[in-house]
């Protein structure tokens, strides 16, 4: 069955074509780790992590990127506000940003949401990024000035704008007021900026100080998905001027497309708000999971077409939970029930259906429609006794697709962990303790212990059992 995906670059949907038959290579934004991570990450992590299991059920290998942006302004600024705007070291900034690296990989445990394949730190590809910065340079795409700063020169760049699908002319009117002095145009943006006062830094030939934001994914990107990868995506607000950004810095040196589909999905908003913390409907992920499990969470993501805004309120939260239940009767009927040779068509109704909809453009309304149409039409004859085996192994092949864990529908108790999840957790911890975060790894330790979960380290790797 064709996929067919809507590319933000060409404002239209297209047949998906990967670069290498049978491998798809995907990068998607993460997170910038000042903070905790909010609903609207949320949904940004379950699209993509759905949209890597709809490549793999169709039968493709997937390599697949997700990068963590830990040098930024507003890193900087929360660790000077803690600090008392002291001088900040490389040891401050690791402490600080390893702290929300932990949470956002608990975020994902409790999401029940895998890691990407890649998970790159951006202080990590510092001497990349200095490489990538000269080569633009000595292609005259880059300049450098008598404060140490270097900046990315829009007009040279004669394809600017065509994600956006705007004029330089329309962009300039954007343009901040309060530009940095020592540009030469008010479109360009920094490549690498001078350190200031009491900020982190590393070497460069143009001094001491720290990309920009927008280098670090283009060098990640390209780096570990090579050029012309299949797909880059993110949310709504990354399209200009992030995205945009990163396509004039990388197509230069690689003289062809960086990415070849864009894919951008919907923003999240509250009660018909945008979130913001002095509204207070600011929802952080973890403070979601409180009011709500992750099942519903994605029952939610899944009703509303990922390119189109959602909207939370606990009433939609509410209907989630009524057709969770409903759900989750049906596939329990389905398991326990023994099987008969009645109801197998709908095994390939089921699958057909969800298919169907999801390589239209990842349509998942209408997959979560048409699984619940089956739900509709058999749960009567499974309340009688009757059973499929066939079905019962689509709907829990679909619903492992929709990250919506058949034992979670089975085993509703507070605070169970399924196999899966405890998997995940030694996984993340694991690759802690090959960072030597030893402190990291320590505490996932003991929030395994409390919930029932203890753990060995053997010479064959890590054992578990529940206490």
């Amino acid at each position: 069955m064709d996929l067919f995906l809507y590319n933000t670059l060409s404002g239209k949907k297209e047949r998906f074509e990967p670069q290498d038959k049978g491998r798809v290579r995907m990068y998607a934004c993460g997170v910038t780790v000042y903070d905790r991570c909010h609903i609207g990450h949320a949904r940004s992590l379950f699209v993509f992590s759905l949209l890597k299991g709809l490549f793999e059920w169709l039968g493709y290998e997937v390599v697949f990127v997700r990068n963590i942006t830990d040098i930024d302004d507003k890193i900087i600024q929360r660790i000077w506000e803690g600090n008392g705007h002291r001088q900040i070291s490389y040891q401050d900034l690791k402490l600080f940003t390893d702290k929300y690296i932990y949470y956002y990989y608990e975020d994902l445990v409790g999401l029940d949401l895998p890691r990407a394949d890649f998970e790159p730190r951006a202080t990590d590809y510092i001497d990349k990024m200095i490489e990538f910065i000269e080569r633009l340079i000595g292609l005259g795409y880059a300049y450098v000035t008598d404060k140490g700063n270097v900046y990315y020169s829009v007009r040279a760049f004669s394809n600017y704008g065509r994600l956006s699908h705007r004029k330089l002319d329309e962009l300039l009117k954007g343009v901040r007021k309060d530009i940095e002095d020592d540009k030469r145009d008010g479109l360009d943006f920094a490549l690498w900026k001078a350190a200031k006062e009491n900020e982190p830094f590393w070497e460069s030939p143009w001094g001491r100080g720290r990309p920009g934001w927008h280098l670090e994914c283009a060098v990640m990107s390209t780096h570990l998905l090579g050029q012309g990868f299949d797909i880059h995506g993110g949310g709504r607000d990354l399209i200009f001027p992030h995205h945009e950004n990163e396509i004039a810095e990388a197509e230069p040196l690689i003289n062809g497309p960086f990415a070849r589909y864009w894919l951008h999905h919907g923003m999240v908003t509250v009660n018909g708000e945008k979130m913001s913390k002095s509204l207070g409907n600011f929802i952080t992920i973890a403070d979601g999971l409180k009011r709500y499990p992750p099942e519903l969470w994605k029952m939610w993501f899944l009703s509303t077409h990922y390119r189109s805004p959602i909207d939370f309120s606990d009433e939609k939260m509410q209907e989630m939970e009524k057709m969770y239940d409903r759900l989750a009767l049906w596939f329990g009927l389905l398991e326990r029930n023994s099987s008969s040779s009645e109801l197998d068509n709908w095994a390939d109704r089921l699958r057909t259906g969800v298919l169907s909809a999801l390589c239209d453009d990842l349509n998942t309304p209408r997959a979560l429609g048409g699984l619940f149409s089956i739900v509709s039409e058999t749960l009567d004859r499974l309340k009688a006794g009757e059973g499929s085996e066939r079905l019962f192994r689509m709907a829990r092949e679909v619903l492992s697709l929709f990250g919506i864990l058949p034992g979670r529908l089975r085993n509703k108790e507070e605070g169970w962990l399924d196999d899966d999840v405890v998997g995940l957790f030694i996984e993340v911890r694991q690759a802690l303790r090959g960072h030597k975060d030893y402190a990291l790894a320590d505490a996932i330790r003991e929030l395994l212990r409390d919930k029932g979960i203890a753990i060995e380290d053997t010479p064959e790797g890590t054992r578990w059992m529940r206490i």
